[in-house]
């Protein structure tokens, strides 16, 4: 038998990568412009006409003038924020499923998931159709219903949603909140 740690294999955290592709436009756009700078003062001796102002306004200030203390401070606060969403785990994409004695690993992703719950309740007299959406620590329902009285087709979607649940005992949300809404 393998080291490995049970549920490491099929359910991983994804990587943050909108803060690291924040970072890296940021990091081309500042470091394209400067070149282009660098460059245009290196061929022609002096600096771009449409910028010459601002670079002689930036040569010119200190790091004592509130400025620059807030444009620091701005991008030290940044940096912090996106060093932490970078940290941060994301939400597994999938969820182990039948989690026994028994070697191995089932693991359903969290579509399918929904796709399993809205078959099982589509199943239930009374529903025209379903909405699922399996969140953090619960799953929402909506079943969406023509009949007057929507009490008795929530009740039986409930149960419904219930023992497909108990069927797949997943290893996440395991609590449903069914809702009706009449059409």
């Amino acid at each position: 038998m393998s080291a490995r740690r049970a549920g490491a294999g099929l359910v991983r955290r994804p990587t943050r990568a909108v803060p690291t592709g924040l970072v890296g436009v940021i990091l081309l756009v500042f470091g394209g412009v400067g070149l282009w700078l660098l460059g245009n003062y290196v061929i022609e001796g002096r600096w771009p006409v449409t910028v010459a102002n601002s670079v002689d306004a930036l040569a010119w200030t200190t790091l004592e003038s509130v400025a620059a203390q807030a444009a620091a401070g701005a991008m030290v606060v940044l940096g912090l924020v996106l060093v932490v969403f970078a940290a941060w785990p994301g939400r597994p994409s999938r969820l182990l499923i039948m989690d026994d004695e028994i070697p191995g690993e089932t693991a359903l992703s969290r579509r399918d998931l929904a796709r399993y719950l809205r078959s099982a309740a589509e199943q239930v007299d009374g529903v025209h159709s379903v909405r699922v959406a399996p969140k953090r620590r619960r799953i929402d329902v909506e079943v969406i219903t023509v009949v007057d009285d929507p009490a008795p087709v929530v009740d039986a979607a409930s149960a419904a949603l219930d023992r497909a649940v108990h069927e797949l005992r997943p290893s996440g949300p395991t609590a449903t909140r069914v809702r009706a809404r009449r059409r």
